[in-house]
This record gives structure tokens, C-alpha cells and sequence, in this order.
């Protein structure tokens, strides 16, 4: 059985994430993707990331497609040494340049999409002396497909 459109977008942002290393051009190298997991994730290797798929509307047309509009929130761990001089604030600064980065570079998903936007980010709550921090960025997809079948792109 065929993905759905959906799921290619999916699955070719964590493709895109994983993607992110010095190596490439970029500040980290991301030690983990990962698609959320009900039973947890992993966040063990960092920096991490983890894909989590949000609401989604549709609306019918033009003919004959459906207009889809998908929220996805991307969340990057990170975990800061005790001997680290750099603060956690940069450190989330250059992740998250890397990953809008990354993200930018084909707005398409693959040619899934019609559109990727970032919506805005959020840093996740911590406890001081914590040594895990992260932050959590809110993308919108906008993508079609055929009315009857969302597997087929139109």
C-alpha cells in the first residue's frame, strides 16, 4: 500500500533533519530523529529531534482535490556539559538556525507540499540546573491531494 501524502511529508522531514551535520554546512551534527513515539522517545543522544504530527484541516477543492493544511512540531533537544563555557541560550540559537536552515531549503517537502511555513518556536520549561533544554518549533504544511484517494497527488 502506497504512503499518503502525508506521510511522505513526514517522513521527508525527518529525512531533512537528519540531514543536519557539520559536515553539511551547519553548526551540530543531530545525533538522533526520531518520529514521536507513544511508548517515549529516546533522547539519550543529543542534539535530538523528534517529529511530532499535530491538527489538521481540510477543505474540499478546488475540484478535484482536497486543500490540506498540517501542523507538525519539530522538537530539539539539546543536553550542556558542566564544563561548558557556551551559554544554553546559544547553543538553542544555533540549533535553531540550523534547523529553519534545513527546513527552508525546499519548502516543498520532496514535492509533497505546496508550501512549508514556520510558524514560531517556544522554549521548553526547565528547571534550573537541569542539564536538557530544548525548543519546540511549529511548522504549517499545506499540501493536496486527489479528493478520493490521499495517496495521490494532484
Amino acid at each position: 500500500m502506497s504512503d499518503s501524502i502525508r506521510e511522505s511529508i513526514l517522513k521527508n522531514l525527518k529525512t531533512t533533519m537528519q540531514g543536519i551535520t557539520v559536515a553539511n554546512g551547519y553548526n551540530y551534527t543531530i545525533a538522533s530523529v526520531q518520529r514521536w513515539e507513544s511508548k517515549g522517545n529516546n533522547y539519550q543522544a543529543v542534539p535530538c529531534i523528534v517529529i511530532n504530527s499535530g491538527p489538521e484541516d481540510k477543505e474540499d477543492g478546488p475540484e478535484p482535490q482536497t486543500t490540506c493544511r498540517f501542523t507538525v512540531f519539530i522538537e530539539a533537544t539539546h543536553r550542556q556539559d558542566d564544563d561548558s563555557t557556551e551559554s544554553s541560550d546559544s547553543i538553542m540559537s544555533k540549533l535553531l538556525v540550523d534547523i529553519e536552515k534545513a527546513l527552508t531549503a525546499d519548502i516543498t517537502r520532496g514535492n509533497y507540499a505546496e508550501n512549508t511555513k514556520i510558524l514560531g518556536n517556544i522554549p521548553f520549561e526547565v528547571i534550573e540546573g537541569q542539564p536538557a533544554f530544548g525548543i519546540i518549533i511549529n511548522l504549517e504544511i499545506m499540501y493536496r491531494h486527489k479528493n478520493s484517494d490521499p495517496t495521490a497527488y494532484v
